[in-house]
């Protein structure tokens, strides 16, 4: 079908640092993160056959195991990665700067202290925590989350404490609990970007919302290379994403689920997306009143037989079921890995 953009959000239409194999990373070859662990875009402009990196070349195909890809299609993703990137600091469009400071410490909740007082939360993002293990959860299970928590923890703090950081907010600029959502740069507006490095690392999964996803392309191509690479929580079962058959015992948590649809149906105003063909008991994606949410119905409903890929809390109703309330949240482009 034809695709209309922005309407779908695609991780593979977006070139990222990694997703060309050969690449350095924080410029050690060979070293997935680098000295410093960031990634530098600069670096991983090696994308045509193991070409060098002297700089970054006019758009051409490259080629991934995924099939060919566009370099101008990846260009917004590099730029906005890219420390110092040539359109300024902000990390993504729809985005408004906010004072910035200097982090004091990190909360229990990874979220960054600033030195005035203001709690700041990572937009975009989920970092491991014991709560992405559903009921029955083994002993051994919960201590491998636990390490990867506490990976994060440490990723984050030697890098953000003590640092200087420039924050810009989404639409949404608080959650629930009173903590601004913001996009993160260390050492200011033209330095590297927060959310970024960490999923590079393969050390948090893209968890956007309704009025906070912006920039979601750029690291949905971030986390999918990282997925591809087995970085980080990657490596682990417990994360990688689930066949719709699979989700029954991940009820209660976020997960990323990739598959066929089978059937897409529109009931009083819902579109149903149903991956099997007994819909009381299989798995289901629902969008509720798609037209506000800024979904096309005819697009969803074009998705029969098509592989995609969604995330969310999942639940049970007539069968476990995620609900979209905003369409980052839906890939129908998907980097298999």
């Amino acid at each position: 079908m034809t695709v209309r953009r922005p309407i779908w959000v695609s991780s593979s239409m977006v070139v990222s640092p990694g997703h060309a194999y050969g690449c350095g990373w924080g410029g050690a070859r060979g070293n997935p993160f680098g000295p410093a662990g960031w990634p530098d875009p600069l670096e991983c402009v090696q994308m045509i056959h193991g070409e060098g990196t002297g700089g970054i070349k006019r758009p051409a195909a490259i080629s991934t195991a995924c099939g060919r890809r566009s370099v101008l299609a990846g260009a917004a993703a590099w730029i906005a990665l890219r420390p110092g990137g040539a359109r300024g600091g902000a990390p993504a469009r729809d985005l408004e700067p906010e004072p910035g400071g200097r982090v004091r410490a990190l909360g229990r909740d990874a979220s960054l202290i600033l030195e005035d007082g203001r709690r700041v939360r990572l937009c975009a993002l989920r970092l491991p925590d014991p709560a992405d293990l559903p009921e029955g959860a083994t002993a051994a299970e919960t201590a491998r989350v636990t390490a990867y928590a506490e990976a994060a923890r440490a990723w984050l703090a030697a890098r953000a404490v003590g640092a200087s950081v420039a924050l810009w907010s989404p639409e949404v600029a608080r959650d629930r609990h009173g903590r601004g959502l913001a996009q993160v740069r260390v050492g200011g507006s033209d330095g590297p970007w927060l959310q970024a490095g960490l999923l590079a690392a393969g050390l948090a999964r893209v968890a956007t919302m309704p009025g906070a996803a912006a920039g979601a392309p750029a690291l949905l191509s971030v986390e999918a290379a990282a997925r591809r690479a087995g970085r980080g929580l990657w490596r682990d079962p417990l994360y990688r994403p689930r066949a719709p058959g699979a989700t029954w015992p991940w009820l209660g948590t976020f997960q990323i689920v990739r598959g066929t649809v089978r059937d897409a149906a529109k009931v009083r105003g819902r579109i149903y997306l149903n991956y099997g063909d007994d819909w009381r008991r299989d798995f289901t994606v629902r969008i509720d009143r798609p037209s506000r949410i800024g979904f096309r119905v005819a697009d969803l409903l074009e998705l029969r037989r098509q592989f995609i890929q969604v995330r969310g809390w999942l639940f049970a109703t007539n069968g476990p079921m995620i609900l979209l309330d905003h369409p980052a949240a839906l890939e129908t482009r998907v980097t298999l890995g």
